[in-house]
């Protein structure tokens, strides 16, 4: 089941009118040095976008959004390190790490437009020590619309000699998306070293609901039929081989009578079973797992190079992140 955390109750999340750029204070429009110092300059460490100057930098065009400034702002409701235009506004890409009173709703590292999340973007969500939530992928005026994975950890540990988390139990949707709803595509599971796999539809619960559904369960068993709710009404169990060779299959219906809870026919819609034997063979479900740790492990890493200002204005956003994380994903979704 992929379920996607509600977005924090923040009134006002993105208003400010008092926060720090580096060492100076930008307040109702003007700058105000921290130092007895006057005299408003700007600082080495205060880098401006490749291609402009300080003459630049002092217009004030009250209908640009044009990038201006790489910058750290720090308010009551969010942390940002990245791009601002000179409006001040977040523009472009940057980071995020949003907190209200103190406590701490998640982190994203991606595309702005006019302080709306757009475009690529990662987001985190920490709902308690053992679990993790992030999802990967394109949003549209603030909601994850469009492709995109959804990774939701359920229990992972650190390693020994690197320190790097290690996926152990987790469920990871990835397909489309929209208004911050899970739509269509595959759910891919590990509990325990038990691997499942789901492609069809989902309820708007974020749950299996499919009239064709397909379920694969390790690499032994391959359901394909009706799913509501997450769970099989009627359809075709087939049992395959290490080679992928059927040893035996039945068709069932479920009914409500708690006496014979099933109604078997083993022949039923048997001509289809080499062709979805066929389809799961020539899949790349015996390499989800591999994929998936490697995408974390990106995203890991992409977080931790924007965490500090120093780093992070040394980051081709574009290429180091954006291109190889969008590329690993659209691979897994489009299998």
């Amino acid at each position: 089941m992929i379920s996607l955390p509600e977005k924090p109750s923040i009134e006002e999340e993105t208003t400010f009118d008092t926060f720090e750029i580096d060492n100076q204070i930008f307040k109702n429009g003007e700058y105000i040095q921290k130092t007895k110092d006057k005299n408003p300059k700007i600082k080495d460490k205060f880098k401006l976008l490749e291609g402009l100057n300080e003459e630049e930098l002092k217009q004030k065009d009250e209908n640009s959004n044009f990038p201006k400034y790489f910058s750290q702002i720090t308010t009551a409701q969010f942390i940002y390190i990245g791009v601002l235009s000179n409006q001040l506004k977040r523009v472009q890409y940057g980071y995020s790490k949003m907190q209200y009173d103190d406590q701490y709703f998640g982190e994203y590292l991606g595309e702005y437009k006019n302080e709306i999340k757009d475009g690529f973007g990662i987001y985190k969500f920490r709902p308690n020590d053992e679990c993790q939530d992030i999802y990967i992928g394109e949003y549209k005026n603030d909601s994850k619309t469009g492709y995109g994975l959804y990774l939701k950890i359920f229990k992972f540990i650190e390693d020994e000699s690197t320190g790097k988390p290690i996926l152990i139990n987790f469920s990871c949707g990835f397909g489309e998306f929209e208004n911050d709803t899970f739509k269509k595509g595959k759910i891919f599971t590990v509990q325990n070293d038990v691997e499942t796999l789901y492609k069809g539809k989902i309820n708007e619960l974020g749950v299996p609901s499919d009239d064709e559904g397909l379920i694969l369960e390790g690499k032994g068993k391959i359901f394909v039929g009706k799913i509501i709710d997450g769970e099989m009404i009627e359809g075709r169990n087939i049992f395959v081989g290490e080679n992928y060779e059927k040893n035996k299959a039945y068709y069932f219906t479920k009914t409500n009578n708690i006496n014979t809870p099933y109604n078997f026919d083993l022949n039923k819609n048997e001509e289809k079973d080499e062709e979805n034997i066929k389809m799961v063979k020539e899949s790349s479900f015996g390499n989800y797992k591999n994929q998936i740790i490697n995408i974390f492990n990106d995203v890991n890493s992409s977080f931790d190079k924007f965490k500090k200002f120093d780093n992070a204005i040394k980051v081709d956003f574009e290429n180091d992140i954006k291109n190889t994380i969008k590329t690993a994903v659209d691979k897994i979704i489009k299998d």
